[in-house]
């Protein structure tokens, strides 16, 4: 058999489950294709956000991950465009040729065009985004800690997290741990009453892909820990100062978080369907060009009620897994398989001996679920040496009640707070 040339794009989930299926078969060459030289694993920078962990500590260099597969090789670069029917994918200017492309570039933050979220607001999709996030809370603390306004003072200390979604749930529950068990300690100064954590969901509950028990238990954790939970609330516009509601509520911050909602990150070349996703057909190939394979978050294949598989890490796995076999069953000539989701349930972490956890019927909260949590996350992280690190953190945290990287790298300014009278028709809420 000659040699055949498989590209995979993208070094997340999908990519990786790809590389380890591929580099099985003697015969192919295999190349990596990311615009970073890590494997990111998303479902911890919630962590780095809030100062529970280091941003290397969740990042896997992608060199090391390849050392054990020898006929695979990487490729550093942002891919710009797919030419599928030279079979040419196109790297920083530079083209790749492939006999077959396995796509799993992930999402992107989704603005839904509101006015001054991508200006204004922080997204949570790469490291970049959670030691922003950090740094920003971090600058907040030390200037409203010096500061003698008292309105200046509140929205310095208030943090806004739009979505109430596992990533936003997590992070308030990390935020909320902050403000109960930091706070008092960095900034004695710091009236706690003006440290506000506020959590704003445009539906009537929390984790949408829970049950509602699931979901009320949730609530209820995260107010206990001082978490304001809005409901029925609509975001139409961040500003420098502040976040403004569909009701008319304005409310002051310097730091508003968006996590409501992600789209796919489209590549010219490839045709898209709505969300920027990618239809294929359950082989999980594009119809128009059986060479391309799309794996993960890209992918728009239905899952239940018309709606596509869940953008979750266990999906993405899964998928990479079955493009790489359906690949190696293409070149053997053997009949390719269809996607069958295994469904291992979801889990969200809330705090100090808190989750939720849903396993096939069983549904668990409290030390179970998070005990759960800890095992799962750890198990799948990339790298023993990054396994120590985090449960070492995890650790130090557990048993001092305390956050161990509150380590500034960039001081963030603010901007003046505009006044009541310059929102003039505006319902501020203090």
């Amino acid at each position: 058999m000659a040699e055949k040339h498989v590209v995979v794009l993208g070094a997340g989930f999908a990519g990786l489950n790809a590389v380890r299926v591929l580099s099985r078969e003697p015969s192919l060459r295999v190349t990596l294709v990311d615009r970073n030289n890590y494997h990111l694993f998303q479902p911890l920078l919630y962590q780095v956000a809030s100062a529970g962990l280091e941003a290397p500590q969740i990042a896997f260099p992608v060199r090391a991950f390849l050392r054990r597969h020898k006929n695979a090789r990487f490729l550093l670069g942002s891919a710009e465009g797919i030419d599928a029917e030279a079979k040419v994918l196109m790297v920083e200017g530079k083209p790749v040729p492939y006999d077959y492309l396995v796509v799993g570039s992930g999402t992107r933050t989704n603005d839904f065009g509101l006015p001054g979220v991508a200006k204004y607001s922080y997204a949570m999709k790469t490291l970049d985004d959670a030691m922003r996030i950090r740094d920003r809370i971090i600058s907040a603390g030390e200037e409203a800690s010096r500061t003698a306004d008292p309105q200046r003072r509140k929205a310095l200390m208030t943090i806004v997290i739009v979505g109430g979604g596992p990533t936003g749930v997590e992070l308030a529950g990390a935020l909320g741990e902050v403000r109960r068990h930091v706070i008092p300690r960095d900034y004695p100064g710091v009236d706690l009453s003006e440290v506000r954590i506020i959590l704003i969901e445009g539906s009537d509950r929390l984790l949408d892909a829970f049950a509602p028990s699931s979901a009320r238990y949730a609530q209820r954790f995260l107010e206990r820990l001082g978490v304001e939970v809005w409901f029925g609330e609509r975001v139409v516009e961040i500003r420098p100062d502040g976040v403004k509601l569909l009701s008319g509520k304005f409310i002051p911050t310097f730091t508003a978080i968006w996590s409501a909602g992600v789209t796919g990150q489209g590549i010219p070349g490839l045709p898209t369907t709505r969300g920027n996703r990618v239809a294929t057909t359950p082989q999980l190939y594009v119809p128009e060009h059986p060479e391309i394979y799309v794996a993960g978050d890209m992918n728009s294949l239905e899952y239940k009620d018309g709606r596509p598989y869940p953008q979750v890490a266990p999906v993405a796995m899964q998928q990479g897994r079955l493009a790489a076999q359906n690949i190696l069953r293409h070149l053997h000539g053997k009949e390719q398989k269809a996607f069958r989701y295994f469904d291992k349930g979801n889990m969200a972490t809330l705090g100090r001996n808190a989750a939720v956890a849903e396993v096939k019927g069983l549904r668990l909260t409290g030390f179970p679920a998070w005990a759960a949590w800890l095992g799962v996350h750890l198990y799948y992280l990339a790298g023993f040496r990054n396994r120590l690190m985090v449960l070492g953190n995890w650790a130090y945290s557990y048993f001092t009640y305390d956050y161990a990287v509150r380590v500034m790298h960039h001081r963030h300014e603010f901007p003046a707070l505009e006044t009541q009278v310059e929102r003039a028709g505006e319902m501020v809420n203090a």
